[in-house]
Formats: C-alpha cells, sequence, structure tokens
C-alpha cells in the first residue's frame, strides 16, 4: 500500500474512515440487484394502480394509454438500474449522471403519480367519505373541529400556519439534499425509500376512503362564520396550493401529517441541527392541516399511525427487499 493510499487520499473516492461516508460496499448494497428497494416499491404502487385501471377499466375510457404509460414507467426504471448498475463497476462514473438519477428520479415521479389520481379515484372509488370522517371528529369531541376553532382564528395566525402549511413540500427533500450533500448515500437511499413507501400507502389510502376535507364540505363550511383571511401571503399561498394540486381527495389519511412526522424522525436520527430547525414549523403544519380546514382531525390521527407503521416496518423491509442491513 502506498502513502497515498494508507491515509485515504483525497483522489480515492471510496477511501474514508467515516462509517457514514460512500464506499465500495455502499455501492454494492445499491447494485446488488438490479432493482434496488425503492426501485420496488415504486414498481409495486405502479402494478397495483394499473391493476385497479384493468379492474375498473369499464369506467375509465383511456385505460389502454394508462395501462402503457404505466408499463412504460417500469420499463424506464428498469432501464435506469441497467444503467447505474453498469456505470457502477467505474469508480470514475459512480459519481456522474446515472447515480444522480438513480437516487432523485423518485421525487420527479411522486408527483405525477399524485395528479394521476385526481382523474383516477372517482372513477375508481366514485363515493366520498367526508360526512362519515366528518362525524366521527363530532363524535369524539363534540364538535366539529374547524367550526370550533373560529373562537382562536387570527389574521397573523391564519398567516403563519399558511406558511407552515406550505413547507411541507419542501422538508423531506431538504433532508435528502443534506444526505447526499455529506455523501452518506446508504442513509439518503434509505430516506428516499422511507418517502416512497410513505407517499405510496397514503395514496392507496386516499383510494380506500376519498374524502374532500371540511373546506367543501357543505355540513360544515355552510356553518362557519367566513372564510380565513392571513394579511400577506395567505390568499397567494392557498390559491397556488390549490391550483397545483386540484380536488384530488387527499385527506384520508393526511399525508402532511404522515410525511412530516416521517421527516422529523428520521431528521432527529440522520441529521439533529434540521430536527431542531423543522420541529416548531413542522408541529405548526400538523396543527395548521386542521385550522386551515384541509383535514379532519380522524385524518390526522390516521397519518400519525401511518407514520408510526411506516417507521416500525421501513428497516426490515428495506433489508428483506436488498437494501443495507447496517443502516
Amino acid at each position: 500500500m502506498n502513502a497515498e493510499e494508507r491515509r485515504g487520499g483525497k483522489d480515492n473516492p471510496l477511501a474514508s474512515g467515516n462509517d457514514d461516508s460512500l464506499n465500495a460496499a455502499s455501492f454494492d448494497s445499491l447494485h446488488k440487484g438490479l432493482l434496488n428497494p425503492i426501485d420496488k416499491v415504486v414498481i409495486a404502487y405502479l402494478a397495483i394502480i394499473a391493476a385497479l385501471i384493468l379492474i375498473f377499466s369499464y369506467r375509465i375510457p383511456p385505460w389502454p394509454q394508462l395501462i402503457a404509460a404505466h408499463a412504460a414507467a417500469i420499463a424506464v426504471i428498469m432501464l435506469i438500474a441497467k444503467w447505474a448498475r453498469a456505470s457502477s463497476r467505474h469508480v470514475a462514473y459512480k459519481f456522474q449522471l446515472s447515480h444522480f438519477i438513480r437516487g432523485w428520479y423518485v421525487i420527479a415521479l411522486i408527483p405525477m403519480s399524485y395528479k394521476e389520481l385526481s382523474y383516477l379515484i372517482p372513477l375508481i372509488h366514485p363515493r366520498d367519505f367526508d360526512v362519515e370522517l366528518a362525524m366521527i371528529d363530532y363524535r369524539i369531541f363534540g364538535a366539529h373541529p374547524t367550526i370550533w376553532l373560529e373562537r382562536v382564528t387570527w389574521p397573523t395566525l391564519t398567516e403563519f400556519f399558511q406558511i407552515s402549511y406550505a413547507t411541507y413540500y419542501f422538508w423531506p427533500i431538504i433532508l435528502g439534499a443534506i444526505l447526499w450533500r455529506k455523501r452518506q448515500f446508504d442513509k439518503y437511499h434509505f430516506w428516499v425509500f422511507v418517502i416512497a413507501l410513505g407517499f405510496y400507502l397514503s395514496y392507496l389510502g386516499y383510494i380506500l376512503v376519498p374524502a374532500t376535507g371540511p373546506r367543501f364540505l357543505p355540513l360544515i363550511k355552510d356553518a362557519q362564520s367566513g372564510p380565513l383571511t392571513g394579511i400577506w401571503f395567505y390568499q397567494t399561498i392557498r390559491e397556488t396550493l390549490d391550483q397545483a394540486e386540484g380536488i384530488t381527495r387527499d385527506c384520508f389519511p393526511s399525508g402532511h401529517t404522515e410525511l412530516t412526522l416521517l421527516t422529523l424522525y428520521y431528521a432527529r436520527k440522520f441529521h439533529r441541527r434540521l430536527f431542531r430547525w423543522m420541529i416548531v414549523p413542522a408541529s405548526a403544519l400538523i396543527i395548521s392541516t386542521v385550522y386551515l380546514r384541509y383535514h379532519y382531525v380522524i385524518d390526522v390521527a390516521a397519518g400519525a399511525l401511518l407514520a408510526m407503521a411506516v417507521i416500525l416496518v421501513a428497516r426490515p423491509l428495506h433489508r428483506a427487499l436488498g437494501g443495507n442491513s447496517q443502516i
């Protein structure tokens, strides 16, 4: 061994005394099979939705095109996996485009899967459960929570909660970007696996229990004293989110609650500084789901339970699907 190798020279990307740094074992775990755990979760979801499209094809006019699109997405994932595995055999290529695309394609695919639900849910399960969810809240609290909260409604507080609510879209990506930048690739790929599992389980929940939320339910909407008001950015943020998301029947379980709790949990494990920064806005985000009339309280409880379930199964499932057992 020469002097450069002994001191883990800067030109050797695999040499490091830090267990979190990129090393040969890390790449072996990511590429020991054609598909990694992330790929398998994504493909399983795409296959489940394709099966539902086929089952309910009599209600879905463009079902052949949708099935073809899902098959094409699976094929692209497999091509990316083959490309990344081939590149991983050469150290010089491990930091280039194939590794980046393999690591980040899910971040682009998840919003596309979400938008698809706005079209599919009314056709696959054309019944909303808002009344049932609202009545569960009413039986628990003796009132509809969004109506009760009118006594503490305040424009400044509404503004704060709306901004906090919008940060939901950034916290998971911020944690992933930190892990990627620190070259903690095993942890990064595990985190993306958790994100994919969490999002796709919540999406299946939306199909099972479609609901639009208390702001659209006449029973509650007509009983509110009036719309919420903010100060500067409230209306712009709310309208922007409404246009971007559409009416997707995405209340039960609360994905905002689930993914925020997952991000908090894994930020505490992987990057304590981010955890400290996000705990106040993340807590406000969860409260805002009800305060801003997006969710019923039962949605939030279901989202929290789903987050706990994902945390419990993530590591064993990740290992079972071929992931790194040392995370």
